[in-house]
């Protein structure tokens, strides 16, 4: 997978936040209609039986009004599932109103169960407990500043007769709600009560938080990392999870060096061009870096330091880093380098934090030794590719030298044959040209698939690799005794290929005619321009292809029964023609009877000259 499919991946994905935030809203829009209903039951015990003097009317009405705007807020979430991804603002909007209406119901219960004098007036400590686990610390602290004002209000309007207190008949004996150090006394308890709440429930709630996104980021570098075999893109999206991960504006990724002396950056994020090019990273003269490696364990470096532990401490001023944290880079018992995150913040990183690098680099470390396995296969292949091709023309030569021999003697160049001489000659011929072909599928098998366009695509004349072809393929004509049909357009058609991978082609197609068609049958070669590409057709009389095989006719190793009881070979031939041919840009079809023949096309983009 590339940059661009891992970024699709990780936007499609909303954060664990934004999860919470859609859940919670539901789930409270669940509870508000027992919230609701149960107003209903609670009010006739406060007023039928325990007489407490209350007006049950206004607290039916809140009780209804509770229940009808939950209706509204739970036809628009439904409509928010229906038309919005989770990560919508909207989802947030919707949260804040529920609790916005929740303190005005409340509020509401208060002042019509007797105020300040009201039983349920710590109710009000649960709405607190939940804006703190909907919303981040400073939100939860405007709402709770919110219902202390509310419920303050409330008081200093009753208190001051602009409301009408509703007195609890013998709730309080005769403690009156205008006594200064009872109004003191429960409004303080409730707003300490409120305050130590939001602290306590917000701060256990923004760990979580932050346990969850990092877990988040985790699960997102695993798959950015993971998701490319290329070392440099695995490194660049390790120090990019890692800066995200930890909150800080700067990572990098040091990799020890062949000799083992030092330490190369391998990859940077958010980091100056010019503290990048401050020099090697020499293990005798870093202290810190020494001892990382050496102790397999992470190092917290903040504060005030001893400069002389760092092997740059002027560039790393200039930098504005204040605080650094190594973190040992190893896989499989083996240590590769370090990862380190910076921040210009002194102080910044915890005990918790280098537990966390510590998983990131594990899991980073495991993605990068398979990167460089996979880089030391890419090498070790191109070095047997290099290798295939420099020896297959040491192979080719004697086959091709005893073909041309062969053929001289049958043509008579050496003096008159007997019968008996020409059809052993013919024979020992047929021989080697099977010999040649498979030679050749052996080679591009070798070398392997990568290995088959070796050059870059330029724009070449199709009918000049056709006559060279049908050229080389003559003697095999001749000798089966086949007519050739050959249909050249009035012009030269161009297309963009490679010379070696365009004679592979058609050598294969053509070859394949001959071969699979019996003496005297026909072989035909017809090209033709078309609007934006060239389809060029190998037909033939043969065999043909049975239905049942043509699915599987470019799968590699395999032959059609009647192939493999006509010649031999090994099955690989059309798998490379069509890697070939999709490798130009173009397509290859195939249209076959079995016993009637068969017809390659191919389709290549045409070319400007």
């Amino acid at each position: 997978m590339d940059n661009s499919n891992a970024e699709q991946v990780s936007a499609s994905l909303p954060s664990t936040r934004t999860h919470e935030l859609v859940a919670s809203a539901r789930w409270l829009l669940k509870m508000r209609w027992i919230a609701g209903a149960g107003v209903f039951p609670a009010t006739w015990i406060a007023c039928s039986v325990l007489n407490l003097g209350v007006s049950s009317t206004p607290l039916f009405i809140t009780g209804v009004a509770i229940l009808l705007y939950n209706a509204l807020l739970w036809y628009w979430l439904g409509r928010l599932n229906r038309i919005a991804d989770p990560q919508d603002v909207r989802y947030s909007h919707l949260a804040h109103l529920q609790v916005g209406l929740d303190w005005l119901a409340m509020t509401a219960l208060i002042h019509f169960s007797g105020g300040v004098e009201s039983p349920i007036i710590f109710f009000f400590v649960f709405h607190i407990i939940i804006a703190s686990l909907l919303f981040d610390q400073r939100t939860a602290y405007f709402y709770a500043f919110t219902a202390l004002l509310l419920v303050g209000g409330t008081v200093a309007l009753e208190v001051a007769g602009r409301l009408e207190h509703v007195h609890v008949e013998g709730f309080l004996g005769t403690v009156s709600y205008r006594e200064p150090a009872y109004l003191v006394g429960v409004l303080g308890i409730f707003a300490v009560t409120s305050i130590v709440t939001v602290y306590l429930t917000s701060s256990i709630a923004e760990r979580l938080r932050r346990r969850e996104d990092q877990l988040s980021t985790l699960y997102m570098g695993a798959q950015a990392v993971s998701s490319s075999l290329d070392l440099a893109t695995v490194l660049n999206r390790l120090v990019e999870a890692t800066a995200e991960a930890m909150g800080v504006s700067a990572a990098s990724i040091g990799l020890i060096d062949s000799t083992g002396t030092g330490v190369e950056v391998a990859a940077a994020h958010g980091m100056s061009a010019s503290y990048l090019s401050k020099g090697p990273i020499l293990l005798e003269k870093s202290r810190v870096y020494s001892k990382v490696l050496s102790s397999g364990r992470p190092l917290i470096v903040q504060g005030e330091v001893d400069r002389s532990r760092f092997q740059y401490p002027d560039e790393k001023e200039k930098e504005g880093i204040r605080s650094i944290l190594y973190v040992p880079l190893i896989a499989r018992n083996r240590t590769l380098g370090i990862v380190r995150a910076h921040s210009s913040r002194p102080n910044r990183f915890t005990e918790d934090d280098a537990r966390f690098l510590t998983a990131i680099a594990a899991q980073g470390g495991v993605a990068i030794e398979n990167a460089m396995a996979y880089q030391a296969l890419k090498k070790l292949d191109l070095d047997k590719s290099q290798f295939v091709r420099s020896v297959t023309h040491e192979l080719r030569s004697p086959v091709t030298g005893a073909q041309s021999l062969l053929r001289g003697v049958i043509k008579g160049y050496a003096g008159g044959l007997t019968d008996r001489q020409q059809d052993i000659l013919k024979r020992l011929n047929r021989r080697l040209n099977k010999l040649e072909a498979l030679i050749n599928d052996l080679l591009d098998l070798a070398a392997g698939r990568s290995d088959l366009k070796v050059e870059d695509n330029r724009s070449l004349a199709l009918m000049d690799t056709l006559d060279r072809v049908i050229a080389r393929l003559s003697v095999q004509l001749d000798e089966k005794e086949q007519k050739l049909v050959y249909d050249r357009p009035a012009g030269n058609p161009i297309v963009s290929a490679t010379e070696e991978g365009l004679d592979r082609i058609f050598v294969n197609l053509v070859g394949n005619a001959i071969k699979y068609t019996p003496e005297g049958g026909t072989v035909s070669v017809q090209v033709e321009e078309r609007d934006l590409h060239v389809a060029t057709a190998v037909k033939d009389t043969g065999i043909g292809i049975p239905a049942k095989s043509l699915p599987r006719l470019f799968s590699e190793f395999y032959r059609a029964p009647n192939a493999k009881a006509f010649e031999t070979g090994t099955g690989l031939g059309l798998v490379i023609v069509k890697e070939l041919v999709e490798s130009f840009g173009g397509r290859i079809s195939v249209e076959s009877e079995e016993g009637r023949g068969a017809a390659f096309t191919v389709h290549l983009p045409a070319a400007a000259p």
